[in-house]
């Protein structure tokens, strides 16, 4: 995301019988289940009329001599990845898509074909309106039953944009491989005829009567959150019973028949931190550096309608190319780049990497003889101005090779439209149009770049948001996507800022992250005191991206936290609430928790209660619109500028010479510490406040969170947990 701290959400709702516990959402529906336990780890040419392609019309596309340098595989099923069995015209870009991408010269492990086949027959098994899925359900809504079910599931639920949600599925689908559970998502209206059916005789779609309402309003601060009831010590992070049975976290969720994930991130670097996981993982992938691209080509294929998009605007613009170069553009809101700043960066990386030829500014264009080389530029990004100059450049001069370039956009909406189905329709479509790129330059932190360069099997070009001098963009070492949030607590030793390369040599920094002094980061909880792992942020102090190297590059991008801010516990105390269980989840309540009712399979294990007296908890801060996981130690800080600064380090990179960082920031205020928006917080009573209302001492007394909310919104009542 440039040079913004992702929104980092993930929410794991586990159920399993033992505890009885009523959800109430609205005023009129309640939910009745066995246990449940949420976690949280927590982006120009119009398209053509939109209408389902006929079968037979898609059936008479091929790709023919002279429209592409990529022959047709004679292994339709990319290595055995993709399964037998299916009617290949009820999805055809399953088969078809391969034609238009680069070979991809990676090739799956002989035990992930077997695993996949493996889980295809689990899934068939236990998949939606089957005999044991529909007992899995009775068990759900019955609150009395707890014995161990055969069938154990992961319900995904969206969150964020188009991007995030295939690399957040991607990662939970290899949790539900690795721990022989079933996937599920939970799919809205403006993700519906999007994606093929990736299982044989069997959907993956969470049926509509599932028996929990409301998914999309699970928050970090709902009541059964997995981190908020180690927050509120109804169970520890070892998940003990009052049997006195011990089971690490990740062991003890392979046994809960109901997790529900809500994610906007890519975990699966945190998995391959998982000890239980290693030999598994080792076998499926011996390339690590390629899961996300096995994954993404095996799980999502465009439906017929969106490959009718793609075919019609490929066969229009880009079929005849000698070489098809894709720009994908994404502008953060938040840390915003000035127009002609980006456009200079791509031309100066497309130029300087001989992507795109120079042109010659005296000579106007001449007409192109029949031997040149045509290269097709395909730009993806919400506004057409990009597309424009990009193509009355080489429109209005020769270029100094002969090569003759023609540029396309097929849709500029303007603003992120996420819960719109038709805008999904035109992001899954260029997507898969950038996937067919022959070279391909992508934005930093886009997760919109990501896909598609996973699913092309592309290690892209990418635009940093800081530049070095003379270097307008780097190249990726793969085609892994990037963990944007990664923690920094060392599980295992109990300790934070540990060295990542000590403990996973095989994974690193990404590219697309600019280098700071500080940036180690330890990307070590994942499921072994955290569940699906994810965040373990707990500290706040997330300081770098990563990627693995040697086998999966898992990306985390710089989420820009200093080491100032991880300081908050005192080393005595730091067993109680710097841990792992604590994924990303918001600031809990201040009143005690409700004990479960009629249960007692969950106890506290003994505190140290004089530790934790010692503990000034820190506050989490919330920015508004999105789910995030930083936490803030207001004792920490002396004054409102001095957490101005932190804030501006949380939310948004800054230059280094630039006077507002951390060596010069005495003009930094609340009021500017966040580009257009302004500091709010919760006190002690839940009312909502303009920060600066207080002096500083009186304000570390009583606040209990912190909200960043849009300077232009109006003020939105607070919701309490949910």
């Amino acid at each position: 995301m440039g040079s913004m701290k992702r929104s980092t959400s993930c929410r794991i709702l586990a159920a399993v019988g033992g505890l009885e516990a009523k959800l109430e959402r609205n005023s009129t529906t309640t939910f009745v289940m066995s246990l449940v336990i949420p976690v949280l780890c927590l982006l120009c040419v119009p398209f053509l009329v939109y209408r389902r392609p006929t079968l037979e019309w898609l059936q008479t596309i091929r790709v023919t001599a002279g429209i592409g340098s990529v022959e047709s595989p004679e292994d339709k099923s990319l290595g055995g990845l993709l399964p037998p069995g299916f009617d290949e015209s009820s999805c055809l870009s399953r088969y078809q898509a391969a034609l238009y991408r680069k070979a991809s010269p990676h090739k799956p492990s002989p035990f992930l074909v077997e695993k996949l086949r493996r889980y295809e027959a689990l899934h068939r098994k236990c998949g939606p309106n089957t005999e044991l899925y529909n007992r899995s359900i009775q068990q759900l809504e019955s609150d009395h039953s707890t014995g161990p079910m055969e069938c154990n599931y992961v319900v995904w639920i969206p969150h964020y944009g188009l991007g995030n949600r295939v690399m957040s599925i991607v990662s939970g689908f290899l949790y539900a491989l690795l721990n022989d559970k079933v996937l599920l998502i939970h799919v809205d209206q403006d993700m519906e005829d999007l994606f093929c059916e990736p299982f044989p005789d069997t959907s993956w779609v969470l049926p509509k009567d599932f028996p929990i309402e409301n998914l999309g309003e699970f928050e970090g601060d709902a009541t059964l959150s997995y981190g908020k009831l180690i927050r509120d010590k109804i169970i520890n992070n070892d998940m003990r019973f009052a049997t006195k049975v011990t089971l690490p976290a990740y062991q003890m969720l392979r046994k809960i028949p109901w997790l529900l994930l809500r994610t906007d991130e890519y975990f699966v670097p945190s998995l391959f931190l998982v000890d239980e996981y290693a030999e598994d993982l080792q076998q499926l992938f011996p390339e690590r550096t390629t899961v996300f691209h096995h994954l993404v080509r095996y799980l999502f294929h465009p439906t017929n309608t969106v490959w009718g998009y793609v075919m019609r605007y490929y066969q229009g613009y880009l079929a005849k190319a000698d070489e098809r170069i894709g720009i994908q553009i994404r502008i953060f809101p938040l840390v915003p780049i000035p127009f002609e700043t980006m456009l200079n960066q791509i031309i100066n990386c497309t130029l300087s990497q001989h992507i795109l030829p120079a042109i010659d500014p005296q000579e106007p264009a001449a007409a192109p003889s029949n031997a040149a080389k045509v290269k097709a530029v395909l730009v993806t990004n919400l506004n057409s101005g990009y597309h424009d100059r990009l193509r009355d450049m080489y429109y209005e001069h020769s270029t100094t090779t002969g090569e003759v370039i023609t540029v396309h956009q097929p849709s500029h909406e303007k603003q992120q439209y996420t819960d719109q189905r038709s805008h999904n329709v035109k992001a899954w479509s260029e997507i898969t149009l950038l996937s067919f790129s022959d070279v391909l330059v992508t934005t930093a932190w886009s997760t919109f770049g990501y896909v598609a360069q996973g699913l092309g099997g592309l290690k892209p070009w990418i635009l940093p948001r800081h530049p070095r001098p003379g270097v307008a963009c780097v190249q990726a070492v793969s085609t892994e996507a990037c963990f944007h949030a990664p923690p920094d607590y060392d599980c295992k030793a109990r300790k934070g800022g540990a060295d990542l390369s000590a403990v996973a040599p095989f994974v690193r920094h990404c590219e697309d992250v600019e280098r700071y002094k500080h940036s180690i980061h330890t990307l070590y909880s994942s499921l072994d005191s955290a569940v699906v792992a994810h965040t373990c942020l707990d500290s706040g102090a997330s300081i770098g991206a990563v990627k693995m190297v040697n086998g999966v590059e898992l990306h985390h991008g710089a989420l820009k936290r200093r080491w100032d801010e991880k300081g908050c516990l005192n080393h005595g105390a730091a067993h109680i609430h710097q841990r792992c269980g604590d994924v990303g989840a918001i600031a809990s309540p201040a009143q005690p928790p409700r004990p479960p009712i009629g249960r007692k399979l969950l106890t506290l294990s003994a505190m140290d209660l004089d530790a934790a007296a010692s503990v000034v908890p820190p506050v989490t801060v919330f920015l508004e619109g999105r789910s995030i996981c930083h936490r803030v130690c207001l004792d920490k800080h002396t004054s409102y500028e001095s957490l101005a600064k932190a804030l501006r380090r949380i939310f948004v990179d800054v230059d280094e010479g630039d006077e507002r960082g951390e060596g010069g920031g005495k003009e930094l205020q609340l009021s500017n510490a966040v580009p257009g928006h302004v500091v709010a917080y919760e006190d002690m009573e839940d009312d909502l406040l303009l920060a600066g209302d207080l002096n500083w001492k009186d304000f570390v007394r009583v606040a209990k969170r912190i909200r960043i909310i849009p300077a232009k919104a109006s003020r939105r009542k607070h919701r309490g947990g949910q």
